[in-house]
């Protein structure tokens, strides 16, 4: 027996000990915490013998927040230690043991970098300033916006490993089709999701409470997948991939979230730009008859739509009024536009009169006087105080950290742009080069962003933590790509240069 085996035995015999100490005088939470650390320790050691260990992570966070939603992202690890920052932690500390070891780059060497970087850094000294002005609880909401970009940080390295990358990415299509398909349940099954909610309910919030802002970038990198998929397959194969890319959107559209329909139809877009064309045809086709369907079985009474959703769909589509313009059948529409550019004209406003470059600070209430005024519910009412984010991330930047915070902000959004038109452009290929991985991350950045200017991608863990964890593999995949073709080239170059210099060496010979 070796000696790893002895110590092994001995570890072993301790926890045991300990948790039956635990179990024996009545302290559960012990003997839990003690259970978790020791199945946490044994995975840690499965995992990395194969994988990076903190990609396996992202992915289970990422899992917990498509699926859970808000539910997951209110449990807390202690008084003020939420999910999403303990995995921050968790993956930093990581990330500093594998610097240590040489193993990582202290910073990933990529153009979004630098910004990033400065954006973490000016966040930080308003953390600094602002906590003696503001609540500190509202004061750690706010600055969430700001240091979940170190997941950028801590997900490039670990992304650089190509089996755990491939892991990573063959992992999160199949929790995206778990959380699509809970979603559609919840649609479909009446007073389910309540009871889910209740029976999921722990230390006051429910584990699962699916988020559309969460959902948005889930589905539609979920059908990128899905198409880039049947480009890889084939008979019967083929016509599921295909199916599945368009029918996954239908729990989306039934939600009537016009910002859902401006991603998903960009993303179709940009497919179609390139050349990919089945999408657009097989999904008008398919919702079109899809919709003649569903109207007659509701017509015939054969099913009904109690909470008037179908309805709402079709006022949606049977009018311009998705931007709030157009035969006035979409009288919500026209009233949720009106919200968003009443509170983004008052922050605006707002900042320029009392501190334009500065900002009105992290923490800073950009909330109550907005909603007393709009929705008449007085100055007192301290509930408002919930929506601290006015659904535009340009909005929120400029309202906590001034004008100097968006241009710094700014370089950010350009060069995620530009990730976005590197990874379209790989998508043009042709044959077996077609890259359902690189697809899953490339829409699910689009949809991401798109979801930015309209509801809380930036602002909130069930949104944020993903987009820049998906950020990182898009930027990594995109580079990784480059990099080899760069080598291809040289080698090519290489051989060139090798067959003149023995052209030359045989017809000096030859003379």
């Amino acid at each position: 027996m070796n000696i790893k085996a002895i110590i092994l035995m001995i570890a072993g015999l301790f926890v045991a000990l300990w948790m039956g100490l635990a179990v024996g005088n009545g302290d559960y939470g012990t003997a839990i915490a003690v259970a978790g650390l020791t199945v946490f320790a044994i995975l840690v050691s499965v995992v990395g013998k194969h994988y990076r260990f903190e990609g396996w992570a992202i992915a289970i966070i990422c899992a917990c927040y498509f699926v859970g939603g808000k539910g997951f992202a209110y449990q807390r690890l202690g008084a003020i230690l939420f999910v999403g920052e303990a995995a921050l932690i968790l993956l930093l500390g990581f990330h500093l043991i594998r610097c240590l070891g040489g193993k990582n780059d202290v910073l990933p060497r990529h153009p979004i970098t630098v910004p990033l970087l400065m954006f973490q850094i000016y966040g930080f000294a308003h953390l600094l300033i602002d906590r003696s002005y503001f609540p500190f609880f509202f004061l750690m909401k706010d600055v969430a916006t700001v240091y979940y970009g170190l997941f950028f940080f801590l997900v490039f390295p670990p992304m650089l490993h190509k089996p755990t990358r491939e892991y990573l990415l063959k992992l999160l299509p199949i929790i995206s089709a778990i959380a699509l398909g809970l979603l559609t349940t919840l649609l479909i099954v009446p007073g389910l999701e309540q009871l889910i909610f209740m029976g999921t309910m722990f230390r006051g919030a429910p584990l699962v409470m699916p988020s559309i802002d969460a959902l948005v970038p889930v589905c539609v990198g979920f059908s990128a997948f899905c198409y880039f998929k049947h480009l890889r397959s084939s008979g019967l194969w083929k016509i599921i991939y295909l199916l599945a890319s368009v029918l996954c959107s239908a729990p989306l559209f039934a939600q009537g979230k016009a910002v859902f329909y401006l991603a998903f139809f960009l993303f179709v877009g940009a497919l179609f730009l390139v050349g990919h064309w089945k999408l657009i045809i097989t999904g008008l086709l398919v919702g079109l008859f899809s919709t003649i369907f569903l109207y007659s079985l509701i017509e015939s009474r054969v099913i009904q739509d109690r909470e008037g959703r179908f309805e709402s769909f079709i006022n949606e589509f049977s009018s311009f009024d998705i931007a709030g313009i157009g035969s006035g059948k979409q009288k919500f529409a026209q009233e949720n536009v009106d919200w968003r550019f009443t509170w983004w004209k008052m922050v605006i406003a707002d900042v320029m009169k009392e501190n334009p470059f500065y900002g009105l600070g992290l923490g800073s209430d950009i909330s109550t006087e907005f909603h007393a005024n709009y929705f008449q519910t007085g100055i007192d009412n301290t509930d408002v105080l919930i929506a601290r984010y006015p659904h535009n991330i340009l909005i929120t930047v400029l309202g906590r950290l001034g004008i100097i915070g968006i241009i710094i902000f700014l370089p950010i959004c350009l060069l995620i742009i530009r990730e976005l038109w590197l990874g379209m452009i790989k998508l043009r290929a042709s044959g077996d080069e077609h890259n359902p991985g690189l697809a899953f991350a490339w829409a699910f950045v689009l949809a991401g962003f798109t979801n930015a200017f309209f509801q809380s991608t930036f602002e909130a863990p069930y949104a944020a933590i993903a987009f820049w964890s998906m950020l990182a593999v898009l930027c990594v995949m995109n580079r990784q790509e480059q990099s080899e073709e760069e080598i291809n080239a040289d080698v090519v170059e290489a051989d060139n240069e090798f067959i003149n210099e023995r052209k030359l060496v045989m017809g000096s010979r030859a003379v």
